[in-house]
């Protein structure tokens, strides 16, 4: 394929060995987005853009696609379902009709319950052709659910009985490790998000080994199962703690200075967990663009690397236009700039984060970035439940 025709999601694919890249939305949305994103860029711009947009989800042979796997939670199922109204709209309105003694965040779970089932079902066909390696769809456990590991197991296994490929989304607090624990001894595929920090990466790694042989000690079937580990890099780079600690130490937290903030713990997670052969794998998400015009930190510091990295429309739009005529070069192995570091080790909201002792397991459930994104989850499901609950009011 001339170089022009090769997506910048392809040239970083070709210098990474083992990355997956990742759809952050809903399957069922795929088609929609794909056409507008097109459909508003000049004429010579869709002539190489199309087919590369296209190459990434291959509805008529979905193994032949560039996306191998899918994450979701509650917030995007909405986002889907406001994208998708004509469909949508109808079918809470008929599942409230079919069960009129359920409540709103009843028939909002049945919802997002269907949501996934569907969009499992899209990705079947890679999950089966990949040997069950590729095809998950991540689904997400209620994300006001931090704290309840009962609560977390039981939904978790409601949400993985919907289909093979589903891989179950669970926080990455003190519960949700030790659920992580116990679903890897089921044989059950997990996706630990709400992490932010590298204690909390190394607490869900070891939950899975540990899960995982314990489950081998008991014939658990592993055949069909998989551990990804998720860094929310930008929502631990953005927290106003990091800012103000900067503040007082003398200095400005610019934008690339927060970048490589959460590209320090992302390059020292990645190395420890395949030097000590962690049987999860790293998984990059919350991405940012910059710092400055033409340049993806993130990505371009990512090249090389054995990992996934799921992005959503607008960070794979940015991503397709800025390298269209850009290349990468492997950079997973150069280290932070040694500057940059020493004034992020001067910060004890980062140190904290960085170091492997930095955090015990019940802060995590209180670090600055699980407050934060717990709350915004928390809302926009709150959101979800309030908008079936008029919808049930007629």
């Amino acid at each position: 394929m001339a170089e022009k025709q090769k997506s910048g999601l392809e040239k970083l694919i070709a210098q990474s060995p083992g990355m997956e890249i990742w759809w952050d939305a809903s399957p069922l949305v795929f088609a929609h987005w794909a056409k507008n994103f097109v459909a508003k860029q000049e004429p010579a711009v869709q002539e190489w853009l199309r087919p590369q947009v296209e190459r990434l989800y291959v509805k008529d042979n979905p193994p032949q696609s560039l996306f191998r796997g899918v994450t979701t939670n509650p917030v995007i199922t909405k986002a889907g379902i406001d994208t998708l109204p004509d469909t949508w709209y109808p079918w809470i309105k008929e599942e409230i009709a079919r069960h009129p003694n359920l409540n709103a965040g009843q028939i909002t779970w049945r919802t997002y319950r269907e949501f996934s089932r569907l969009g499992a079902e899209l990705y079947m066909p890679i999950f089966e052709e990949s040997g069950y390696r590729h095809g998950f769809v991540s689904a997400q456990v209620d994300p006001r659910e931090l704290n309840d590991v009962r609560e977390i197991v039981e939904q978790g296994l409601g949400l993985k009985a919907l289909a093979p490929n589903i891989m179950l989304k669970v926080p990455g607090t003190q519960a949700g490790v030790l659920s992580i624990f116990l679903l890897t001894a089921m044989g059950v595929p997990t996706n630990a998000t709400l992490v932010f920090t590298l204690p909390q990466i190394l607490a869900v790694a070891e939950a899975v080994k540990r899960g995982k042989e314990v489950g081998e000690c008991y014939g658990t079937d592993y055949s069909r199962w998989r551990s990804v580990i998720t860094l929310m890099m930008a929502r631990f780079e953005e927290r106003e703690e990091m800012a103000q600690e900067a503040r007082e130490a003398g200095f400005e937290l610019t934008e690339e200075l927060m970048r490589w903030s959460g590209l320090a713990i992302m390059k020292k997670a990645y190395h420890i967990l395949r030097e000590r052969e962690y049987p999860s794998k790293l998984l990059l998400a919350s991405s940012r663009v910059g710092p400055g015009e033409g340049r993806i930190l993130h990505v371009e510091e990512t090249a090389g690397a054995n990992l996934v990295y799921t992005m959503n429309q607008s960070f794979i739009e940015n991503v397709l236009l800025t390298y269209a005529d850009k290349d990468f070069t492997q950079r997973i192995d150069k280290p932070v700039p040694a500057e940059a570091l020493e004034k992020l080790l001067a910060l004890p909201y980062f140190r904290r984060g960085y170091e492997e002792n930095g955090l015990e397991l019940e802060e995590f459930l209180h670090h600055p970035g699980t407050v934060f994104t717990g709350n915004q989850f928390s809302k926009a499901m709150n959101t979800f439940e309030a908008f079936v609950a008029e919808q049930i009011k007629g």
